[in-house]
């Protein structure tokens, strides 16, 4: 007799991305693949997965028609990650309640479904394993980039029928859990969701139902305040609570006691919720570490408690436009294609301060795209155009993402610097090696990576930025696209996490350029603070290595440093073959610099000029060949302020044409932070 399954195919992230254009359309393609009579249907898809129901004799059947479909199609399974197989009552679809988010209302109706006319809830067989499908395929839907969690669902779901037929549901609620996941990566959804589970599958006793919210959580800190809960405060709180029982799930974030690894404090509070564990099911949550880490917390954790570990690794870029792309949904708008390549360069911009907050980062971009489309739509309905109310396509969103527009190619760029023309010539040098590398199959294709030496303000980022330009246009690089960091921005708050946020980084980099400012920093980092340099030196060697063809990793920085950084890992040095300097500016290349800018954006007065040429040609050698001389970036800051002098004179004049004058000019450098450096020479020799 056949039996009905629901089947989840979690796609691996590389291959979702190849056919993200594809709308996740292929998912339909095997359809008519599957064994005839199964039944089998589609009944939802997205970019990185695709359900399907069908039936069959059992599970281990259903997965292998599921596997043989997906293989008659493309010819191997080596684009799927995972196939979550589960029994499913075809019931649970005529009620879809999968886009409900759990309430934490104790009266909400969703609650109280399964109630009789005597007010007892119905909790017979066949009501618990509806609801079970139900619950299934709403974690299987709506649960994006948490396989781990997945799992612990479905684990549940075949241990719970087993516990109440032998009257040992206690068994279950004395376990915990442990998820590892970076802040923005759902933990409050999980903690929700898991407790919206337990209490629709009725794993409490029948009496407290009607009291109990589905969680709680808290911070453990130092402080009370600022959203910190100290260890007493939680404790307090839970002797108060446990008469009336409040909350299914307490959810912890124990991340404060990582830090200066405070073990002994963390093994005393778990010892302090011991007492309070017929009560509560308590959800940890810490950073997402490395395997070694998180063993680590996880083995000390488990000589007190009950733990299950849940891991959330940090969130693809696929996964994040899953999540854009269902919030435009969700308020009545499609994504088109053309959109997802503005979208991502939008994620990436948001990642680029190190500050970035997974599905909150990108319910923010969500929120953004959709206000862009109703701004384009009001705008062409002022010109009297009718716009596509429903869809949003890449006109809408031009002004998303702040770039410069150029239409140079890589290399007409890199003529167009000044004073780069031993740096341009050693670029064609290094581009037209690695073309025949790749033309001729006799020739290991040599580690593209690079080490930019030299002061501040002397063009590596430029260059750098140019060189994954003219890698996409030979096509050697697949994006071209540019990633910037500084060294610290590699270093996370805990041992263990710094791999995984060097590999984070890395990860979104494939296909383009890394560029790492200060790379010397890993090694004073290292030297200052246990082992966070080294993590993310090493991590980065194994990833440049495993991506020496596809990625192209940059570390820039003073020539000194970068010396002492290569000595002290010559793995690094070995995997960066390719060293340019970046000499400091001369004063008449400064000088250049300044008239160049100013050519490009204003009108001026001729004798701006001879004034500008006059003030580099002083500018005292000392001064020049300083460390806090920022060279290009200098004349930037004096650029800027000249014409901001420019732009306040025409203001208070009521006009809108500005002219850069010898005055305005007079008037910025002679600020302090420009002036003293032409009497440097002199304190100096003073």
């Amino acid at each position: 007799m056949s039996e009905t399954f629901i089947v989840r195919v979690s796609l691996n992230y590389d291959f979702a991305l190849d056919r993200i254009t594809e709308l996740g359309s292929f998912f339909a393609g095997i359809l008519d693949k599957f064994p005839e009579g199964s039944n089998a249907r589609m009944t939802m898809y997205r970019f990185t997965f695709g359900c399907y129901v069908l039936d069959s004799e059992n599970a281990i059947d259903c997965l292998s028609a599921v596997c043989d479909a997906w293989e008659k199609t493309f010819g191997n399974i080596n684009g799927v990650y995972e196939f979550l197989v589960s029994k499913y009552d075809p019931a649970a679809e005529n009620r879809d309640t999968s886009d409900e988010e759990p309430s934490q209302n104790e009266d909400d109706e969703a609650n109280n479904e399964n109630k009789n006319e005597s007010g007892e809830y119905d909790i017979s067989e066949e009501a618990l394993r509806l609801e079970a499908s139900k619950l299934i395929r709403s974690v299987f839907k709506d649960v994006y980039g948490a396989s781990d969690y997945q799992h612990l669902i479905m684990d549940l779901n075949e241990t719970i029928p087993v516990l109440r037929d032998k009257d040992a549901m206690n068994i279950l609620l004395s376990r915990n859990y442990l998820i590892s996941s970076d802040p923005g990566s759902g933990f409050t959804t999980i903690i929700s969701s898991l407790g919206d589970y337990l209490h629709k599958m009725h794993v409490y006793p029948e009496e407290e139902y009607d009291n109990r919210r589905l969680y709680t959580e808290m911070k453990l800190g130092k402080e009370t305040e600022n959203g910190f809960a100290s260890p007493d405060s939680v404790i307090d709180y839970l002797i108060a609570d446990s008469e009336s029982r409040s909350f299914n799930i307490v959810g912890l974030d124990i991340s404060y006691y990582l830090e200066g690894r405070k073990y002994l404090e963390l093994r005393n509070f778990l010892s302090r919720l011991d007492p309070y564990q017929d009560k509560y099911i308590f959800v940890f949550r810490i950073p997402f570490l490395e395997k070694r880490a998180h063993d680590e917390i996880l083995n000390l954790m488990s000589d007190v408690l009950l733990i299950r570990p849940v891991k959330i690794p940090p969130l693809h870029d696929s996964v994040l436009l899953e999540h854009i792309w269902n919030i435009a949904d969700k308020s009545g708008y499609t994504l088109d294609v053309s959109t997802f390549g503005i979208i991502f360069e939008k994620i990436h911009q948001e990642k680029m301060d190190g500050r970035f907050y997974g599905f909150k980062s990108a319910e923010k971009i969500g929120n953004e795209v959709i206000l862009k489309k109703i701004a384009h739509d009001t705008m062409l309905m002022s010109r009297g155009i009718e716009p596509d109310r429903n869809t949003i396509t890449a006109m809408d969103l031009e002004y998303l993402i702040d770039r410069e527009k150029s239409q140079a190619t890589g290399y007409k760029a890199l003529e167009e610097l000044i004073g780069m023309e031993e740096i341009a010539a050693r670029i064609r040098e290094v581009i037209a090696q690695v073309k025949v590398a790749m033309k001729n199959e006799k020739l290991d294709r040599p580690c593209i990576h690079m080490r930019f030496t030299g002061a501040p303000g002397t063009g590596k980022t430029t260059v750098a930025r140019i060189v994954g330009q003219i890698m996409r246009e030979e096509g050697i690089l697949r994006k071209g696209a540019f990633f910037e960091y500084s060294a610290r921005e590699l270093i996370a708050e805990y041992v263990g996490q710094t791999a995984v946020k060097t590999a984070t980084i890395c990860r979104d980099s494939y296909g383009s350029v890394l560029f790492i400012d200060e790379a010397y920093a890993l090694y004073e980092y290292d030297q200052k603070s246990n082992d966070y340099g080294k993590e993310a030196v090493t991590t980065l060697i194994s990833e440049m290595e495993n991506h020496r063809d596809d990625m192209l990793v940059v570390m820039a920085g003073y020539t000194d440093e970068m010396d002492t950084l290569m000595k002290a890992n010559p793995g690094l040095r070995s995997r960066m073959p390719y060293v340019i300097h970046f000499p400091n500016y001369s004063r008449q290349q400064l000088f250049e610099i300044f008239m160049l800018m100013v050519r490009k954006h204003f009108n001026y007065a001729p004798e701006l000029e001879s004034e500008v040429k006059d003030y580099f040609d002083n500018l005292s050698d000392e001064y020049l060949g300083s460390k806090e001389f920022a060279n290009a970036r200098f004349v930037r800051n004096l650029y800027e302020r000249t014409w901001s002098k420019a732009a306040l004179k025409a203001s208070l004049s009521g006009t809108t044409n500005i002219i850069l004058t010898r005055e305005d000019f007079i008037a910025a450098s002679g600020e302090k932070e420009f002036s003293e450096k032409l009497v440097m020479k002199a304190k100096l020799g003073f």
